[in-house]
């Protein structure tokens, strides 16, 4: 039986057999990739609503701050009718002294008979 001869490498044939195995490699790979896209978009939308969250919980955090000073600040602070008034409950209460001079007056009109 003779043996097969052997034959100069052909360009095309050659080139072809790389162009066969790179599509084939790229066929084998393309699951991994979009394996890996998928996951890596799962991480981005995970970053993202965790961002969110913690933006929206802060802006609650500075309304609450600012509600709460702001009602401390208009309790706290009494106006000029408010501060009379208390320095007037406090001090200058008429009727007290006017039932005052009154029992005055009788004693002294009952002390004299």
């Amino acid at each position: 039986m003779p043996d097969a001869p052997i034959t100069a490498p052909n360009p095309l044939n050659e080139t072809a057999l790389v162009v066969a195995i790179t599509n084939l490699k790229s066929i084998a790979e393309q699951p991994a990739m979009l394996s890996n896209l998928a996951y890596s978009n799962v991480i981005a939308n995970t970053n993202l609503s965790q961002q969110n969250a913690v933006a929206n919980q802060q802006a609650m955090n500075e309304l609450g701050i600012s509600i709460v000073g702001k009602t401390v600040n208009k309790v706290s602070d009494l106006g000029p009718l408010e501060a009379r008034s208390a320095v007037d409950i406090l001090t200058n209460n008429e009727y007290a002294q006017t039932i005052a001079d009154l029992k005055a007056t009788l004693q002294a009109f009952n002390s004299k008979s």
